[in-house]
């Protein structure tokens, strides 16, 4: 007796396909179906023989079509021989839309802290979320703790992660940081679903300080220096004199 799921707890469409292998030799007939609250069989599609049944299922819902599904081989008379095998089939809500990261600013400097959060889709099971900074998983001390909301009306749930570092060359590349966060759903292969932005990282402005002090010319220096015509001069002071010359005879 061989059982097996293809795959048990992939959900597409809300469409699942089980292969079951069930052999009752002698009995007529070989497949019978019986009715059973929220799993719809296509019986179009649905075929059995000696060595593998096929059955698809079809109009799956969460409510009532998870749960246990069991493959049974009996034989017939005298012996009453009876094997099973059980396996759980889980029915999933997938996210329709990939998540969004909240809070990131147009552009960001060297010594600023980042702080946004990424936001998953509803879904049943509720998706996990994962930060991922220059295509590396971020380390745990800069990514805060998980948050699920409230359950919908339809019982889906979403989740929420903060990110939040300050920003130094150790996070950039070149003048970019590039944060990626990832949506998976446990237990069901699917493909992530993923989102990822560019942050802008802009050097610090260069401080200048204006210095309004007088200061006399450096000597020193090529810079140019304050050139005073010696006639000029001569002539201010020449005049000077001679004023306080003929002030002092007067007075005598």
């Amino acid at each position: 007796m061989r059982f097996s799921a293809y795959p048990i707890n992939y959900v597409n469409k809300l469409t699942l396909c089980l292969f079951i292998d069930r052999y009752m030799p002698y009995q007529q007939p070989h497949v019978k179906m019986f009715p059973v609250a929220g799993v719809h069989m296509l019986s179009h599609e649905t075929s059995c023989g000696q060595s593998r049944c096929k059955v698809r299922l079809t109009g799956l819902t969460r409510d009532h079509s998870g749960g246990a599904y069991r493959c049974e081989v009996s034989s017939d008379a005298p012996a009453f021989r009876l094997a099973s095998e059980t396996h759980n089939v889980t029915v999933a809500a997938l996210p329709k839309v990939n998540p969004v990261i909240i809070g990131l600013q147009d552009s960001y400097q060297l010594g600023d802290t980042l702080a946004v959060e990424c936001r998953s889709s509803a879904g049943d099971p509720i998706p996990e979320l994962n930060w991922y900074i220059n295509d590396v998983k971020a380390p745990s001390n800069i990514v805060g703790d998980s948050i699920s909301s409230s359950p919908k009306d339809e019982g889906l749930e979403h989740r929420t992660v903060t990110l939040r570092f300050q920003i130094d060359r150790k996070y950039t590349q070149g003048n970019f940081i590039r944060l990626r966060c990832v949506s998976t759903v446990f237990g069901i292969p699917v493909s992530p679903q993923t989102v990822s932005q560019n942050v802008v990282v802009k050097a610090q402005p260069t401080t200048q300080v204006n210095n309004e002090k007088l200061h006399w010319p450096d000597v020193s220096s090529n810079k140019p220096k304050l050139q005073i015509n010696s006639s000029l001069l001569c002539y201010y002071y020449c005049t000077v004199i001679v004023y306080f010359s003929f002030r002092i005879k007067a007075e005598l």
